[in-house]
């Protein structure tokens, strides 16, 4: 298993718990500060309009549902998402034939189901199934899975895969043979997908986010709903949730800067948190200042949705396009099935690699050909 992020994590300790003998690598460690998956909370959301990804967000309450039972832990909450912005249409269209519950709110209710939420011209959709996925909690649990299950952890950097013959060849630790190597590497795929001569242009970033709140009252926030704000004026547009016991989350949908191997700084942009706070000030609800900021990357794929897929004896998992903490016990048992030679349902046949065989490319958040 390379990679030992939300997705590559939990597919070493599903493969573990299945009796296989597992060897997870990772440069930096699990759930390092220079990965995708650092960090106490991400949103969780079916409500999105791209019809495949709220489908796979329906499942993967079943399977953080299971993550929790096996291991005692609570590993998300559930305090419904607010989606506000100008033109809701295609996500209402795709609420209404997966049939997810959802109440279209006008322009002058949201206060009604985000309290004290300031309201401005533009409409919003109410989900009640959607909150916060505790991510370091749930990486924690998977880690304990793993390490109980027998998993093995080795911290060393890949320089090489032959998709063909199974194996892995690292900087330190020289040659590893395995039946299936799975291949999760965040933004390190731009490195490694070359090797396994597939041609998929990937864009890793380095995005912020920015938590306010109180020392004095850490649980404020709580039980106050995520928002999802399109862009509006001169803002680019946001994700937001709360952090239980520390604060609200607000991270901007627009990057700090690209994302490079060499680049290990990761010092909070003084301007973004700025940019951040003035955004928080504008929603109204938010009476706290900023309490601490954070630099995460992810990767974008050239439609937005995620790449998985079969190359010789690898399983690929890559693009997590800032959604990927999302999925992320889902994606362990999905990836986990597939390097048992499992058969992709069409969710998952969608999203591999003969998408991009001389296809026109649509980006999935304008509609617009690439």
């Amino acid at each position: 298993m390379v990679g030992a992020g939300a997705w590559g994590l939990p597919t070493a300790a599903q493969l573990a718990l299945r009796g296989h003998e597992v060897t997870l690598v990772d440069r930096y460690g699990v759930a390092n500060l220079l990965s995708s998956s650092p960090g106490p909370t991400r949103v969780w959301r079916h409500a999105d309009a791209t019809p495949v990804l709220c489908r796979l967000g329906l499942r993967s309450v079943g399977a953080m549902d299971r993550l929790a039972a096996r291991s005692g832990t609570e590993v998300y909450r559930k305090v419904g998402v607010l989606w506000r912005d100008h033109d809701p249409t295609r996500l209402l269209t795709t609420l209404r034939e997966e049939e997810v519950e959802h109440v279209e709110v006008e322009a002058a209710d949201v206060g009604r189901w985000l309290p004290g939420l300031v309201p401005d011209e533009r409409p919003a959709v109410w989900t009640p199934l959607g909150g916060c996925v505790l991510a370091a909690a749930s990486m924690a649990a998977q880690g304990r899975l793993f390490r109980e299950a027998g998993g093995r952890l080795v911290r060393d950097e890949v320089i090489g895969i032959d998709a063909a013959a199974g194996s892995v060849e690292l900087r330190d630790g020289g040659r590893m043979a395995a039946d299936v190597v799975v291949v999760a590497p965040g933004p390190g795929a731009v490195a490694l997908l070359p090797m396994l001569d597939v041609d998929v242009p990937l864009t890793p970033q380095l995005e912020q986010v920015v938590h306010f709140g109180s020392p004095d009252a850490p649980h404020r926030y709580d039980d106050v709903p995520c928002l999802f704000e399109g862009a509006y004026g001169a803002s680019p547009g946001f994700y937001s949730m709360p952090t239980p016991g520390r604060g609200y989350k607000i991270g901007l949908d627009v990057a700090v800067r690209g994302w490079t191997p060499d680049d290990v700084d990761r010092t909070p942009s003084d301007e973004r948190t700025h940019e951040t706070a003035v955004e928080a000030a504008r929603l109204g609800f938010i009476s706290d200042p900023v309490l601490d900021a954070q630099i995460c990357s992810w990767t974008d794929s050239p439609d937005g949705l995620f790449v998985i897929d079969r190359v010789g004896r690898v399983v690929l998992a890559c693009g997590d396009s800032g959604a990927g903490f999302k999925f992320s016990a889902l994606m362990g048992e999905i990836l986990a099935d597939l390097a048992e030679e499992g058969e992709p349902d069409a969710d998952v046949g969608s999203l591999g690699l003969a998408r991009f065989d001389g296809r026109p490319l649509v980006d999935r958040r304008s509609g617009h050909l690439l």
